[in-house]
């Protein structure tokens, strides 16, 4: 903790300001722990992202063309709304890695609200753009179209799974990239940006629009190797969601540090999905 915190102070002196300070001269306003995590979290699993400043009562990721993305704001007429979102709002929800599969109530969904502002500037604005950049993986005996650091994240982890006979009927690779919304939704799906993948259909995993059961059995029962294996390599389950997608696993590597992160400082391994009874 200590290292951390040290960390967190060296972090706060070094915030630029772009024009109008978010944060008071004094210093009376300044960024959470958990802020800081993302900020750390963002820069290591992005490298476009350079730095972050402070101007128009938000904050910005600053990126190596100069352009800048909401982190969040101050404003309340700019507050995100729906599943398109800001940065931090996107990391806001905690990811439990495995083996942890808490319960999740209506809405826990970490990861399916997205930073889009973020994704176009790192994987393309349209459909052309992203396809333009697509790495095609053949691994498993099968071909896997990705964005080039989802390809190279998901190469790593598949290739573990070579040899492993009792593992492929949950590796069919049922869809990689396609530019879309999401079924349901009013915004494009992950797979628009060339980042995720949808396996084990076959195997009955869902979607929970399809799906009455909540949960549903396989949030529990589905291969806890295959999940550990890829948020090792930097993906999320969308088994671990309220409203899941069992099939989908997701790169989101922020958030997978995030995690890490949060599970070092909690001091107990894993921090603790569930409040406990207040002492009578």
């Amino acid at each position: 903790m200590r290292w951390f915190l040290v960390f967190v102070q060296m972090f706060f002196v070094a915030m630029p300001l772009c024009a109008d300070p978010l944060f008071g001269v004094d210093g009376e306003e300044r960024l959470s722990e958990e802020d800081a995590i993302n900020m750390a979290c963002l820069t290591q699993s992005y490298p476009v992202i350079e730095g972050f400043c402070a101007a128009d009562e938000a904050i910005w990721l600053v990126l190596r063309t100069g352009e800048r993305v909401l982190y969040a704001t101050k404003n309340p007429a700019a507050m995100p709304q729906g599943l398109d979102v800001d940065v931090k709002t996107s990391m806001a929800q905690p990811y439990y890695c495995e083996p942890v599969r808490p319960m999740t109530p209506k809405g826990y969904a970490p990861g399916r609200k997205r930073p889009y502002a973020l994704f176009q500037r790192l994987y393309g604005a349209n459909a052309a753009q992203v396809r333009k950049n697509l790495v095609g993986v053949r691994v498993l005996g099968q071909r896997w179209s990705f964005s080039p650091a989802a390809a190279s994240a998901f190469e790593r982890a598949a290739h573990r799974f070579e040899g492993q006979t009792a593992m492929r009927p949950w590796l069919r690779n049922a869809g990689t990239f396609v530019w879309r919304r999401i079924a349901g939704e009013s915004v494009l799906s992950a797979h628009s940006f060339g980042i995720a993948f949808d396996i084990g259909v076959q195997n009955g995993a869902t979607y929970w629009r399809w799906c009455p059961l909540r949960p549903h059995p396989l949030q529990q029962s589905y291969p806890s190797l295959l999940v550990k294996t890829f948020e090792d390599a930097g993906f999320i389950w969308g088994g671990k969601w309220h409203e899941y997608d069992i099939m989908h696993f997701e790169y989101r590597p922020e958030l997978i540090c995030k995690a890490r992160k949060m599970q070092e400082l909690s001091g107990r391994g894993v921090l603790q999905p569930i409040v406990p009874n207040c002492r009578p």
